[in-house]
């Protein structure tokens, strides 16, 4: 379509080296002068190599010559991915048309070229990435029954792992020494006491070792004689248990217990007309660190009733988590830290606590009709979380952290829409930019008739640790070679923020549909979102519980249809078990939000799934 008397656009076709299909150059602008469709035929190339090794072995060894029961076991393993990419990087040039229409026929009349075509011979090598882990593991077993009434259980394990990657300075090693003990009598009564002896290198070298210890009991009620001969318990136990244990898990890196200088202040020094960079300290030493450690307790039943129709369990548990690794200026007098130059000597310490309190529980029925059976089962999880320490200090007492739950949301509470500027006028001062009729008016909380972030409260649970309340339903039914299953799974109590671009548009962004229903004169006494503006929108689109909804949904994840061809095919001697089955996930969500919740922006969609499957043993 370039004009053939064009001689200048001509010879620069005559010099491309990217004539794609014979017809066709790469096309570009002043703005953009590459994309993405040039690249893949004119940028170059690039090969991507991944390599992966994984070495198992073990040992296990029957030691019944040496003490009745006695065994032994060991593993060994390396695991080893490697990964690069090589690449011949090409630049192109973009050619950029000026159109003309000569009786009605559309010409290309010039060109504009920008950059180059030139091929390099340098082959680049990047994204180079390892990652190596060797693990370990060695175990004494001792299992032996006495008299056929005691029955005696031991384990002594030791076990160790060491992970090393590219651009990680230090590696990550782990290390323990573990024992168990168990004792029942008659299955009737339990005592098992477990330990493990840890070692950790992110701590300093006095409080690198810790001892775990926990005990559980156990008595089944339903082998004592009061019990024994029960038409309504077939089975009937209940369970204790409390330890004590320590972990490293929470401590977000090495070395935090030493402290720690820069040579890149924040000032220069004079000698001799050249400056030379400040000295400054960034935290404190603290060689008396130590483990986080969790204190838990629980009790529970297991129990089984009239025949196996009925089983039931439950289990309540508390646990606190104290000694959590911080660093807070609050618990340090004021002149450990410098304004200019920036300077901290205050060191990271063990303080925070947190602590976790709920139940669980299960119920299975189980009932034959025929050739059907039918099992119906719910299973519920609820807790809750408590910030139970904290080193904080806020001017107003209802912004403590201390006493709130560990995923607690927080924001301004909001008190409808200013519906015109009386309104405004009369309302507290509001200092998050500039305020109009149709924005959203906060609730002065301290009474200092300012909003600001003194006035920010307790929203509400965000559930980032799971919903406080879980329930989880299943249901099977089989006929002869024929097994329905589905699975369904609650999740109750959370709440959520409306903070993407979805729905916090202001300035050019986007609209989406949410903000057809947004203030206007016209719709002051019926809006639900806040007015639209070509400007920032800072006062609106900020945590508050005008965005918040519940996150409370029930959703189908699992319905499976089996049937069993093992014996309709006449292939035992061949094939041990054979069965096809369909499947789908994440059927359905009932939920009061749910297009909100299943709305996904930025990222990938939710998806549903359907399976149709062989499974074969042989």
């Amino acid at each position: 379509m370039i004009e053939q008397d064009d001689a200048a656009s001509q010879i620069l076709i005559q010099n491309s080296n990217n004539i794609i299909d014979g017809k066709y150059l790469l096309g570009g602008t002043q703005l953009d002068q590459t994309n993405p469709i040039a690249a893949i035929y004119s940028g170059g190339n690039n090969q991507f190599a991944n390599r992966q090794f994984q070495f198992n072995t073990g040992i296990k060894a029957d030691l019944r010559n040496v003490l009745k029961g006695l065994s032994f076991k060991s593993g060994f393993a390396v695991d080893y991915a490697t990964e690069y990419t090589l690449s011949y990087n090409y630049s192109y040039a973009t050619y950029a048309p000026v159109w003309n229409n000569y009786s009605g026929k559309d010409l290309i009349s010039s060109l504009t070229v920008y950059n180059q075509d030139a091929k390099s011979g340098t082959q680049n090598v990047s994204g180079n990435r390892y990652r190596q882990t060797i693990a370990f593991s060695g175990q004494l077993n001792y299992d032996r029954t006495y008299n056929e009434a005691h029955h005696l259980s031991a384990i002594l394990l030791a076990n160790g792992f060491q992970q090393s990657e590219s651009a990680v300075y230090h590696k990550t090693s782990n290390a323990n020494l573990g024992f168990l003990a168990g004792y029942n009598f008659k299955h009737r009564y339990y005592l098992d006491f477990s330990a493990a002896y840890i070692h950790s290198a992110k701590l300093p070298p006095a409080n690198r070792q810790a001892f775990s210890p926990s005990l559980s009991l156990g008595w089944r009620l339903s082998q004592e004689d009061f019990l024994k001969n029960s038409d309504i318990i077939d089975d009937l136990k209940l369970t204790a248990s409390a330890g004590i244990l320590h972990t490293d898990l929470d401590i977000p890196n090495y070395y935090l217990y030493q402290g720690v200088y820069t040579g890149a202040g924040s000032w220069y020094g004079w000698k001799d007309g050249t400056g030379i960079q400040a000295t400054e300290s960034r935290r404190g030493d603290n060689p008396d660190m130590q483990f986080p450690k969790r204190e838990e307790v629980s009790v529970g039943f297991e129990g089984s009733f009239f025949k196996g129709l009925l089983t039931l369990n439950g289990t309540f548990f508390a646990n606190r988590i104290s000694g959590n690794i911080i660093q807070a200026s609050v618990l340090f007098p004021g002149y450990f830290t410098t304004g200019f130059p920036v300077s901290s000597f205050i060191p990271y310490v063990n303080y925070n606590e947190d602590q976790r309190i709920g139940f669980d529980f299960g119920v299975n029925l189980n009932k034959k009709y025929g050739d059907v059976n039918l099992s119906l089962g719910v299973n519920g999880t609820y807790y809750q979380t408590t910030a139970s320490k904290r080193a904080e200090l806020y001017e107003d007492a209802y912004q403590n952290r201390q006493g709130k739950p560990l995923d607690a949301m927080w924001g301004l509470e909001s008190l409808g829409l200013f519906q015109d500027q009386k309104d405004i006028a009369n309302s507290p001062v509001q200092t998050f930019g500039q305020v109009k009729p149709g924005d959203i008016k906060y609730k002065d909380q301290n009474g200092d008739g300012i909003i600001n972030s003194r006035d920010e409260v307790f929203l509400g649970k965000g559930g980032w640790f799971g919903a406080p309340l879980t329930l989880g339903i299943n249901f099977t039914a089989q006929w002869k070679k024929l097994t329905f299953f589905a699975i369904g799974l609650g999740r109750f109590g959370a709440n959520a923020m409306r903070s993407s671009s979805y729905f916090w548009v202001d300035g050019e962004d986007k609209y989406s549909v949410a903000v057809r229903d947004r203030w206007t004169e016209e719709t002051k006494l019926t809006a639900k979102y806040p007015r639209l503006t070509t400007l920032t929108s800072d006062n609106n689109y900020r945590s508050s519980d005008f965005w918040i909804y519940q996150t409370n949904r029930f959703d189908l994840t699992k319905v499976q249809i089996t049937y069993d061809l093992s014996d309709v095919l006449k292939l035992k001697s061949f094939v041990r078990e054979l069965g096809v089955y369909v499947s789908g996930f994440n059927l359905l969500t009932i939920s009061d939000n749910r297009e909100m919740m299943e709305l996904n922006v930025g990222s990938a969609p939710q998806t549903r799934l359907f399976n149709l499957g062989v499974k074969a043993l042989f």
